[in-house]
């Protein structure tokens, strides 16, 4: 059997989503979890949507993971409504919690079924610092143009050769992505940055914004974005904008029926460009 699950987490407390060797992972934290639920003999291994960076946070990740004893299998079936319960009993005040579970076709991976991935990036722009918001989003003092910002962005919109936007560590073999939507806008103290892919390249969304608030400084022209595109130079662009203001908040799948026998099978892809780098 085949669980998906939803999952939001404080990426404070965690040395990113991948499970790494003496450090705290999402992954780690929450297959321990899963397996006290399932039974410790049941080892489980969970894949996640998005490999979040260090301090980067999720409100709408989605992993997966499978269960090959038939008895829990079963039982779960049954009562999967009740699994998240369950397994937020081993994640108290873990920094992580599971928000929803559903069985899905074997054919499912919450990485490579994925249709589009959506991130949130969050600036606090104001003259003092919040100490509620300090790991929460970034704090930018100076005023910033959001409407430059967001003229700027929309040069971004389509299909790139996005190597301007992209870590020296990445290590994706094609540096073409889409971008499906993007905006930045302001709500009171915050400006905000909604962006949508497929996929992103290693650190494609905190470069991006460290760019725009150079815009929204003044210090690049509007049409500073189109000049990168044509340079597709990383040295070009502004700064990484620091992790803790990112936020994985949703992934999308192609619709799938509630009946599971009816479901819409989606195999996996091998084409790297379709898949989620680290933010």
């Amino acid at each position: 059997m085949k669980i998906k699950l939803t999952l939001e987490y404080d990426g404070t407390g965690f040395f990113g989503w991948q499970k790494q060797d003496n450090f705290r992972s999402v992954q780690g934290t929450v297959e321990q979890a899963i397996e006290k639920v399932f039974g410790e003999r049941q080892q489980v291994e969970l894949f996640g949507a998005g490999r979040t960076d260090t301090g980067v946070h999720a409100t709408g990740q989605v992993a997966h993971f499978s269960i090959v004893d038939e008895a829990p299998a079963k039982q779960w079936t049954r009562d999967i409504a009740k699994l998240p319960l369950a397994i937020n009993f081993y994640l108290l005040d873990a920094g992580v919690v599971v928000l929803g579970a559903e069985v899905v076709p074997d054919d499912f991976h919450a990485r490579f079924s994925a249709t589009m991935r959506h991130y949130r990036y969050v600036i606090f722009n104001r003259h003092t610092k919040s100490v509620i918001h300090e790991k929460r989003a970034w704090h930018v003092a100076k005023p910033l143009d959001v409407a430059a910002m967001n003229d700027a962005a929309q040069s971004l919109l389509g299909t790139h050769n996005l190597n301007a936007f992209r870590s020296a560590h990445c290590n994706a073999q094609n540096p073409v992505r889409t971008i499906s939507g993007i905006k930045v806008y302001k709500t009171g103290d915050f400006i905000v940055m909604d962006i949508s892919a497929r996929s992103f390249l290693h650190n494609q969304v905190r470069i991006t914004i460290g760019t725009l608030k150079q815009i929204g400084e003044g210090k690049f022209p509007v049409h500073y974005i189109i000049e990168l595109l044509e340079k597709q130079d990383r040295r070009a662009a502004g700064i990484t904008a620091p992790p803790y203001g990112l936020y994985l908040t949703a992934v999308e799948y192609q619709s799938l029926d509630t009946d599971y026998a009816k479901m819409i099978k989606v195999k996996p892809k091998k084409d790297t460009v379709n898949v989620d780098c680290n933010l």
